[in-house]
């Protein structure tokens, strides 16, 4: 339902000069909604470069971890968040809103059951903003949104507070690029970001307020094309890791080493990108973003023929993983009713505690509708429940593998890289193609 409120009176217009000095000054405050993987160290940053900070979450376990000192993110430690507890202060409702100059947006945007965008946590963020945002608010969307999405809220803000777009009320996309735990160094400050506006006017404002934390920014013509350009990414790697899954496939059949193939290619300087095939794809960007895509080229009559078919892919890719797993089991003459399998890892990703849409729920949901008895160690996920049935983590420290009849590595922690001797198993299936070559271990 819409909200209605009386238009807003600017009487302390900014003029855009006013509002980049305060920017260069750290004279501004701003709110982050939502503290999640990509809320949080944007919160985070905005302090660390002396901007007052407000985080606004509305899981109070987060709010109640976050205000005890401690972290819920593997790229963020809890001395970088002592450091900046008097400029980073948490609240559970909008309120901070009404006195931030700037209003980030970081919350989730998934699908809903038969794979069309959800946009309900954006529609709700906003409509709670939207009777108490001041007058030369600067609002930033780094939610991932299907294309279009900037532009109607704008519009939809502008009739709702009587601002004007440009000139009182400035809105703009600056799509999230953040990977957790990676390895490669990219921080928040380093990696370059992109930002298009409702008008050139919200584009210059949310460029200077990026530019404070992140040292590369590229202004784009509008919010569209912000949006577009974060579903193009994603959808770019669906495409490729569903092609590299069909080409390790092939090669498992010619007895070809996908991984040489693969890094052969890559002494190519230049029209060739390496993409590794692996268990599927997990998270809530790879596996979403490319059905925002498709949906609006559903509304606009066009074919995403080949996205189509890379979803398609990497939802069976699961599925084959359990279907090498009873190849396994046959190869060493065991039924696969009965058998025991032990899954190591079950998170989307590594040294990452997130099982959205993670391949391994997939796979021990197959094994167990074949009956299979199975077990899984994963020291970033205590508990999971699948299909009903609840699990529980093994230690890994008193893992014995030998009582299991295949091994599969899943998701590949630095725990259990580091401590489990892989060699005491009858049969490993590598899915990641991170174990040394061994009598016992076969790649997926």
């Amino acid at each position: 339902m819409n909200v209605v409120t009386e238009p807003k009176i600017s009487t302390s217009h900014h003029s855009e000069a006013t509002f980049q000095q305060r920017t260069l000054d750290r004279d501004l405050t701003i709110a982050v909604v939502g503290l999640g993987y990509t809320g949080l160290p944007l919160a985070h940053a905005f302090a660390a470069a002396g901007f007052h900070v407000a985080g606004v979450d509305v899981d109070q376990t987060k709010l109640d971890q976050l205000h005890r000192g401690e972290s819920y993110l593997p790229d963020l430690g809890e001395e970088q968040l002592r450091a900046v507890t008097d400029r980073l202060h948490l609240a559970a409702g909008p309120q901070p809103v009404a006195e931030a100059d700037v209003v980030v947006m970081c919350v989730p945007t998934p699908v809903t059951v038969d794979e069309r965008p959800d946009l309900t946590f954006v529609d709700n963020a906003l409509a709670s903003v939207a009777p108490i945002i001041k007058p030369d608010t600067l609002l930033i969307l780094q939610s991932t949104m299907p294309p279009g999405t900037t532009r109607r809220w704008a519009d939809r803000l502008a009739t709702q507070t009587g601002l004007t777009l440009g000139e009182d009320l400035f809105v703009a996309c600056a799509p999230e690029r953040v990977n957790p735990a990676n390895r490669d160094g990219w921080t928040v400050t380093n990696t370059p970001r992109v930002v298009g506006g409702s008008t050139p006017a919200c584009t210059r404002r949310a460029a200077a307020v990026l530019r404070s934390i992140a040292m590369e920014v590229t202004q784009l013509s509008d919010a569209t094309v912000a949006e577009m350009s974060k579903l193009l990414e994603n959808s770019a790697r669906l495409v490729n890791i569903s092609f590299s899954n069909e080409i390790a496939d092939l090669c498992h059949k010619l007895g070809v080493p996908v991984d040489e193939v693969i890094r052969a290619a890559a002494t190519k300087p230049f029209g060739y990108l390496p993409h590794w095939p692996g268990p599927g794809i997990g998270g809530e960007c790879i596996p979403v973003d490319p059905l925002f895509l498709i949906d609006e080229a559903g509304r606009q009559s066009v074919r995403l023929q080949v996205i189509e078919a890379a979803h398609r892919q990497a939802g069976r890719r699961p599925l084959t993983v359990a279907d090498r797993v009873q190849q396994l089991l046959a190869r060493r003459g065991l039924p696969v009713e009965g058998s025991r399998v032990l899954l190591m890892g079950v998170t989307y990703k590594a040294n990452v505690p997130d099982l959205r849409n993670a391949p391994a729920l997939a796979i021990i949901s197959r094994l167990l509708a074949d009956g299979v008895r199975v077990g899984y160690c994963d020291p970033w996920a205590d508990r999971i429940e699948v299909g009903g049935v609840a699990l529980r983590s093994l230690d890994v420290g008193h893992l014995q593998l030998t009582e299991y009849d295949c091994v599969v590595l899943v998701t590949p922690h630095d725990a259990l890289l580091g401590q489990v001797d892989w060699h005491q198993a009858g049969a490993v299936l590598d899915t990641v193609h991170r174990l040394p070559p061994a009598a016992n271990v076969e790649q997926l």
